[in-house]
């Protein structure tokens, strides 16, 4: 169905049952004015920040094992949760003990 029919069809429902009024067309609203960002450069670009590199994997410290079941009961596997990391430059980043399951 054509638009032009669906307006004439409508047209008809209006004036062969009384008490329905006529409907409005819908008001133009414009183009969307433009709007301009406030956001800021990323910390990488200002030079400063940690940096997050892994010195060595061999070095990792972990929690004991745990043993995570999936939602069906099928599958079991059994994680070690890392603990502890070494970054360059002699950092260190430590992990929460995860909750158990």
């Amino acid at each position: 169905m054509s638009g032009a029919s669906l307006q004439d069809a409508a047209r008809r429902l209006v004036s062969e049952q009384p008490g329905w009024k006529p409907t409005k067309p819908a008001p133009n609203k414009g183009a969307r004015p433009g709007e301009i960002a406030t956001g800021r450069p990323a910390s990488a670009e200002s030079g400063e920040g940690t940096v997050l590199e892994e010195s060595d994997f061999e070095l990792r410290e972990y929690w004991d094992p745990v043993e995570l079941t999936s939602s069906d009961g099928l599958f079991t596997f059994e994680v070690e949760p890392i603990r502890q990391i070494s970054l360059v430059g002699d950092g260190l980043f430590t992990f929460a003990e995860p909750p158990p399951p």
